[in-house]
């Protein structure tokens, strides 16, 4: 059977806002701009269809159709003659084999020259064809060389399709997109410790096992609001959460989040006084830039790409968009995280990183110049500097220089004093 679709991707968006799908559609829309056969591989439930929609959709043009067949449907001995019934149908469109595994040996060498010709035969459509996981890594292993999952591997465009479970930051968002198209999962109200749980189950049915699951829901609990209790009652099945989970962070995620807090705001937040003293030498703040590498692993990573970029590159004008770009991440979701973990807005935690560097070069030279380190923190007006030093410190840089540098020789004084005594 065959199926044509239109705007299919209109109506039925990607959900989420996590790196690892923000990575999948930057990846379609660079695999939108060449015409290769595409090879799809993932977990059933995992979004498929959807990611041959958005490839029809950023290719071709909406009056152009999208035909989809499945090809363990077709009947035996007849790949060729099928194959040409599709292209006719698809004309210039996208052609998408489900199930491109169910070829069996006898169909597997009548299609592959005549899928090598469509390669360069610019009038064919888009071809698009997909497995799952299992048989694809068995086809590379286990498989002889020539089998068409082999042979694809080597002769198409790949994508691989993550799995719910890679992508758990979107579980909440899929909820709140089901409960506002869905009349009857609306009602459903999941408390933080049921939602949490259900971001730690493994979803091996995917996306769509999920649905599943609130459709369940929404029929068999008596209650609107859903605890983890109601979960596991209701939904036995989800009750395989790893054991450590708890409810609530356990002492050693607890324990890495909050150093990993610590050397955020070190990179930040400046706590040094304006009236600076000698006893506080051994309190101040770690020099920027700070070390990274040390947070690498215990920290949202595209943040982690994020900080370092910024910390590269602050001295000169930057932006969220090219930061954003640099780590992988949307603008808006690199916005989310820095306002989560930093604590700051982008623009906030580029000014504090800038004006905490002043405050180590003005402390380092007593006769630097204010106008010579607004200029090498990357400010390019010199009262927007004073002001916003002055805001964040509480005295100007001169005052804080002049400060600074009058307290460093009385403690000079005083070491030579106790030592000529």
């Amino acid at each position: 059977m065959s199926t044509v679709s239109k705007r299919f991707f209109i109506t039925q968006p990607w959900i989420g806002s996590s790196d690892v799908l923000f990575k999948l559609k930057q990846q379609i829309s660079l695999l939108a701009e060449s015409n290769l056969p595409v090879h799809i591989i993932g977990q059933p439930g995992s979004g498929k269809h959807l990611a041959v929609s958005h490839l029809h959709y950023l290719d071709k043009v909406n009056s152009q159709p999208l035909i989809v067949s499945c090809v363990n449907q077709w009947a035996d001995n007849c790949a060729i003659k099928k194959l040409d019934s599709l292209i006719a149908q698809s004309l210039s469109g996208t052609l998408y084999l489900k199930n491109i595994d169910a070829l069996d040996t006898g169909q597997i060498d009548a299609i592959k020259d005549y899928w090598l010709n469509l390669n360069t035969n610019v009038q064919a459509p888009r071809l698009i064809t997909s497995t799952t996981i299992q048989k694809h890594q068995q086809a590379l292993k286990h498989t002889p060389q020539n089998s068409f999952l082999y042979w694809l591997h080597y002769h198409s465009l790949k994508l691989n399709i993550p799995t719910l479970a890679q992508r758990r930051e979107d579980i909440p968002a899929l909820i709140a997109h089901y409960k506002a198209t869905c009349q009857h999962i609306a009602k459903l109200q999941i408390d933080d410790q049921a939602m949490e749980w259900l971001k730690q189950y493994s979803w091996p049915g995917n996306i769509r096992q999920l649905k599943h699951c609130l459709d369940t829901l929404s029929i068999l609990s008596p209650q609107q609001e859903i605890t983890k209790q109601t979960l596991i009652k209701t939904l036995p099945v989800i009750d395989d959460v790893p054991t450590q989970y708890s409810g609530t962070l356990s002492t050693s995620t607890r324990s890495k989040n909050n150093e990993f807090l610590t050397l955020l705001q070190s990179l930040t937040v400046c706590r040094e006084p304006h009236a600076y003293h000698p006893n506080n030498a051994a309190t101040v703040q770690h020099p920027v830039p700070v070390n990274l590498q040390k947070i690498a692993d215990k920290s949202h990573p595209a943040l982690v790409r994020a900080l370092q970029y910024v910390e590269e590159n602050f001295k000169r004008p930057v932006n969220l968009s090219e930061v954003a770009s640099h780590a992988c991440v949307s603008p808006s979701h690199l916005s989310f995280l820095f306002k989560r973990y930093v604590g700051l807005s982008f623009k906030q935690t580029l000014l504090r990183l800038r004006i905490k560097t002043a405050m180590t070069l003005l402390r380092e030279d007593p006769l630097c110049r204010v106008t010579e380190v607004c200029d090498d923190v990357g400010f390019s007006d010199l009262s927007f500097f004073v002001r916003k030093f002055k805001s964040v410190v509480g005295v100007s840089p001169g005052v804080y220089r002049d400060q600074h540098a009058k307290h460093t020789s009385e403690a000079s004084r005083g070491r030579q004093t106790t030592t000529i005594s």
